[in-house]
């Protein structure tokens, strides 16, 4: 901040203004509905299913080596240690005060610190590539880009992808800074590279960009040929290093299997589905993109100003940048996975970066009356920029208050008082209780607990011997959808029929004990239930 001018300071400080108001205001809502796991992993399975490999990292160990090894070895290597060990670290001081037994506690702080803090330091330094805090155009910028619901979404939860959108854009900033010249800023950027793709393997996509800047430097014949070739191979060479010294995990041999079975199963999912065959293309992608990234007006305007920087702006490598980073990401992301708005965040929000490059510098009414045909762009792109935050304002403020009241008169939490008192007329012995994952199940005397991601099917439940089993509503009905095809066809049949008798109250094996729109609950038929008094 020494080296800004008094005007820099001044959009400076306005935007670290605007960072508090937005941390803060997320503080309720990421603190709101997680009194417990359970609470967690209904309104959020990925959450829940991250955290207790968290807690275990932390957990108290025989010496300093089991610490180090719990920590290390954290057995959840869908995302990678730089996620796993920053968000560890960002609850230790829950550990030294004997407080990660509070769930509430440890979700506000890794909803802030890994999910808000990482994805404001991201959006400053767009903001900063784009502008340099020069003008109001930071301020407004900014604005724009706080207000857009895939950012307000991802400030929700604990996750992976504010963390490697900070990656990405620091991998931006370095290739800005290096202009070219393929010395030590570019070696950096290959570092951070390394870093995104042991995190999400989101470094890979920036392939067509690394490539096109090479192409760009013999072209403009900015260094000689062999030392673009060194630089492109030592780019290779230290994105690979970071990328294993990112994972300390891989230096174990049972965790690199694991890693690689993950790794597979992971890539699966992604391009297939989840048990289900999941669409994909922009018919299929067009209703969440619209929702959480705005209008058809808004993304052209935002494509055409990052075409439009390439050849006009001052800020011509940058753009080249966003928009070979921005094509083979979107492409995978639309084409050849099922479309979630958390995948096409790093892309998006660079490429609404560019939106700068539409608005005037210095906004003076004397130059718009003097020169009003110069004015018509300018006015226009305002317009519609305002016009578009309006819209994302209207859909923050709903997500926002649903944020903070999800738990209030919530179907999932009344079915699991539902479900207690129709069960209450069971023996008091204990009970293996199988739920949907999306129900409300907290630990409960008497109940062992399990659950499953993947689909049930007759074979599955009498192999666990379940005596109870809570099934929601929705989720029989999304696999009964006509339209819903199965990845392995015979498994998803044998799924299907299981749910089909759920559907109608008649499994091999249970009875019907309770049912309302939000779920069913099944005893096995072996068991007695007495009258509820």
């Amino acid at each position: 901040m020494s080296k800004f001018n008094p005007r820099q300071k001044r959009v400076f400080l306005i935007l670290i203004a605007m960072s508090i108001a937005d941390f803060i205001l997320m503080i309720k809502p990421n603190a709101a509905a997680s009194l417990n796991l359970a609470m967690v992993r209904m309104f959020e399975p990925d959450e829940a299913a991250q955290l207790t490999p968290l807690l275990n990292m932390l957990a108290p160990a025989d010496g300093l080596v089991q610490s180090l090894k719990n920590f290390l070895l954290y057995q959840y290597y869908f995302y990678g240690f730089p996620f796993f060990g920053y968000s560890a670290l960002t609850i230790l001081p829950l550990k030294f005060a004997d407080a990660l037994g509070s769930i509430p506690q440890v979700m506000l702080i890794l909803r802030q610190a890994v999910s808000v803090l990482p994805m404001l330091i991201a959006l400053l330094m767009l903001v900063y590539l784009q502008d340099g805090f020069r003008t109001y155009r930071s301020v407004v910028l900014y604005a724009l880009l706080l207000s857009v619901p895939a950012v307000l979404a991802n400030h929700f939860w604990w996750h992976v992808d504010s963390l490697v959108f900070l990656m990405i854009v620091l991998v931006m900033v370095f290739l800005v800074k290096d202009d070219l010249r393929f010395g030590k800023h570019f070696l950096i950027a290959a570092a951070l590279t390394g870093c995104a793709t042991a995190t999400k393997l989101m470094g890979v996509y920036f392939f067509l960009t690394i490539a096109s800047l090479l192409v760009l430097g013999f072209v403009q014949k900015k260094v000689p040929f062999k030392k673009l070739l060194t630089s492109a191979l030592l780019f290779l060479g230290i994105m690979g290093l970071a990328y294993l010294v990112s994972n300390p995990f891989l230096a174990s041999y049972w965790a690199r299997e694991e890693y690689k079975l993950i790794f597979s199963k992971q890539m699966s999912m992604l391009s297939e589905g989840y048990g289900v065959v999941y669409e994909k293309g922009l018919a299929q992608a067009w209703p969440t993109m619209r929702q959480y990234y705005g209008e058809w007006f808004f993304l052209l305007a935002a494509l055409a100003a990052a075409v439009w920087g390439i050849f006009k702006s001052p800020k011509k490598l940058l753009h080249v940048i966003i928009l070979t980073w921005l094509l083979p990401l979107s492409i995978s992301v639309i084409w050849f996975t099922h479309f979630k708005y958390q995948y096409w965040l790093p892309a998006a929000l660079p490429l609404f970066s560019c939106l700068c490059a539409w608005l005037p510098e210095k906004l003076e009414l004397r130059e718009i009356t003097k020169h009003p045909t110069r004015a018509i762009l300018p006015l226009l792109a305002i317009g519609l920029l305002a016009v578009q935050f309006s819209l994302f304002l209207q859909s923050d403020l709903t997500a926002y208050t649903q944020r903070v009241r999800r738990a209030e008169n919530n179907a999932e939490i009344a079915f699991y008082d539902n479900a207690r008192k129709a069960l209450a007329g069971l023996p008091e012995a204990p009970m293996k209780v199988y739920f949907d994952y999306r129900l409300y199940a907290p630990d409960t005397p008497g109940w062992t607990l399990e659950t499953s991601y993947d689909l049930l099917s007759y074979n599955y439940v009498q192999e666990r011997d379940y005596d109870v089993l809570l099934l929601q509503q929705q989720r029989i009905a999304d696999y009964l959808d006509p339209s819903a095809a199965g990845i392995d066809t015979q498994q998803f049949a044998n799924s299907q029929a299981f749910y089909a008798d759920a559907q109608r109250g008649e499994l091999q094996g249970f009875r019907l004990l309770y049912r309302d729109q939000t779920g069913l609950v099944f005893v096995r038929d072996t068991i007695p239930v007495s009258p509820n008094p």
